[in-house]
Order: structure tokens, then sequence, then C-alpha cells
């Protein structure tokens, strides 16, 4: 099954790629006149960004290609150039929050588990660069099982740079405590607690669902955040479970909207700051494993109060 998928997609998006980057002079020029006429430069911006993404991937499925990368210099290497061509094109620039952890904060000696708040489509990949180029961490993340279909991240996995996630929960939670117990000090595991990008039909669905299921705490709960999506706390406990000294890293950001919610995807951000709080909390605070659900809960209300704290406009 492997080896069918990867003849379909890595051949696919070669092309798909090589095309976007020999038709990106004339689209460039109808998204400059496009521009003109809106009176803005996103369409030029969302052009550009799209040739960055095929010359960013096309190398790296080179590499992967030719096999033989280490997977930390290889993920260093990508994030570094995409968040480049971010700052360059979008003018978007990851800022961290003062009252942050700092880098040097973080103990080398133990693993981390990082739990990050999910907005919007990007914010995945600049939380990996701001943990794996500001904090030194060699970052390991869980994806969905769909992204398979993504070359560069279906190579990546042979690397044991990502683990995707099983269709069924009870095998997905495997996945990520097996993938926990083998950090070791200076690794990190990223985690999205939420499991989706914020939206307000998700959100919605969220407190339908939690109602359905007579859990009317849970429910008021969910309705009071309304900028962040109600946590599973099954995998994030699976991860603590398998990394028991791992300190946990609490991820927050303002998201790419002056309201702080989800965007629409192809919507690019221009000329934003993405404001990022980080919260260290060592192994030693953290509870057992019965109590971590309401543990996780409560923060993740911290979360919430703190991006609705830090947003422009709540319209």
């Amino acid at each position: 099954m492997t080896l069918l998928r990867r003849a379909v997609t890595v051949p696919l998006v070669t092309v798909l790629m090589v095309s976007v980057l020999v038709f990106g002079p004339l689209l460039l020029a109808v998204a400059g006149l496009a521009g003109l006429a809106a009176r803005s430069s996103r369409p030029t911006r969302t052009v550009a960004l799209v040739m960055a993404y095929a010359v960013i991937e096309l190398r790296t499925l080179a590499r992967l290609v030719r096999g033989g990368q280490d997977c930390d210099r290889l993920i260093s290497d990508f994030l570094t150039t995409a968040y480049a061509a971010v700052r360059r094109i979008l003018d978007v620039e990851v800022v961290l929050d003062p009252a942050s952890a700092a880098p040097q904060e973080i103990p080398r000696e133990e693993p981390v588990i990082a739990l990050s708040r999910h907005c919007g489509p990007g914010d995945s990949v600049l939380v990996a660069w701001l943990l794996t180029i500001e904090y030194r961490l060699r970052v390991r993340a869980v994806l969905k099982a769909v992204l398979r279909y993504e070359p560069v991240f279906d190579l990546a996995g042979d690397l044991k740079c990502v683990c995707f996630l099983s269709h069924h929960s009870e095998r997905a939670r495997e996945q990520i405590h097996d993938m926990a117990a083998s950090l070791v000090g200076g690794q990190a595991l990223l985690l999205f607690p939420e499991g989706a990008n914020f939206s307000l039909a998700r959100w919605r669905s969220a407190i339908t669902r939690l109602r359905s299921a007579g859990l009317r705490r849970a429910a008021n709960r969910a309705v009071r955040q309304s900028h962040t999506l109600p946590p599973h706390t099954r995998g994030a406990a699976a991860a603590v479970t398998g990394a028991p000294s791992a300190n946990v890293l609490v991820v927050t950001h303002n998201g790419f909207r002056p309201d702080g919610r989800a965007r629409p995807w192809w919507q690019l951000p221009i000329h934003r700051q993405l404001l990022v709080r980080t919260v260290l909390v060592p192994s030693s605070q953290l509870p057992e494993p019965a109590q971590l659900k309401p543990w996780l809960e409560r923060t993740w209300t911290e979360v919430d109060t703190w991006v609705a704290a830090h947003t422009t406009n709540d319209g």
C-alpha cells in the first residue's frame, strides 16, 4: 500500500509543483492586475507564497528521495526556509510574549511534551519553527493519517520525524504513548489537543455534542471558551504516561485574525505578528494520570482566557 501510494503521490506532486513554477510568472502578472483592481497586494503575495512552497517542496522531496537524511537537520532546514518565506512574502513574524518560558529555562536532560493551540492553516508550521529554532528542541509531531498523501510528510515518516495517527482512537493513543516513550532529552513531541483547527462551526458542533451526551458543565464551559475547542485529553494523557519524566510546554498564540479566531484558508495574513506565549510545567508538578483530564481542561481555560485578552477585536 505504501509503495502504491508513493508511486502516485510523488510523481503527481512533483509535476504539480513544477507546473506552478513554470506558470508562476504568468500567474504573478495576472495576480498583479487583480491586485491593482482590488487595491490589495494579497493576490500577488498569495501566488508568490505558492511558488515559494513549490520550491521548498521540490527541494525537500529531492533530499528525501535521495535518502541518507538526518531527521533533525531536515526539519530544521525545512522550517527555517519556510519561515523566511513567510517573513519576506507575507510580513508575518512570530513574537514570543515576554512572560513566556525562556529557551534557557527548558531542561535539556529530559524530553518535552508541547501542547499547542491550533487555529488556522499554517500555525502548526510556525509553532514547530519556534520550538525547533528558538527553543532548540528536536521536534517530533503526530499528524492525521490523511497527511500521508503529502509526499514530504509521508517520506519523513520513514525517518521517524512524524507519526501518522490511526483512525482508530485506541490505536492512536498507543501510537502517541509509544512515540512519547521513545523521546530522549532535548526532543519534543508536538501535540494539538483540540484535534483540529479552530472554527466556529467546529466550536458549535462540540457544544452540541457535549449537550447531547448530557455533559452540561463541559458544554457550558465550551460556550464560555469561544476561542478554543474543548481539548481531547486522552492523547495528552497517553503522551504524559509514555514519558513520565517529560516536562510539558503549553503553547498559546493569538491567531492570524484580530479576533483571535479562525480565518478562511485562502485569506493569507499580511503584516501581522503572531504573539506566542509558552508556559513550562515541570514533570514534578503534573497531576497523576487519573487527574490529567481536569488539569488539561483548566489549562485550556487559561489558554482561552489569554487568547481573549490578546486580541484587538472580539467581533
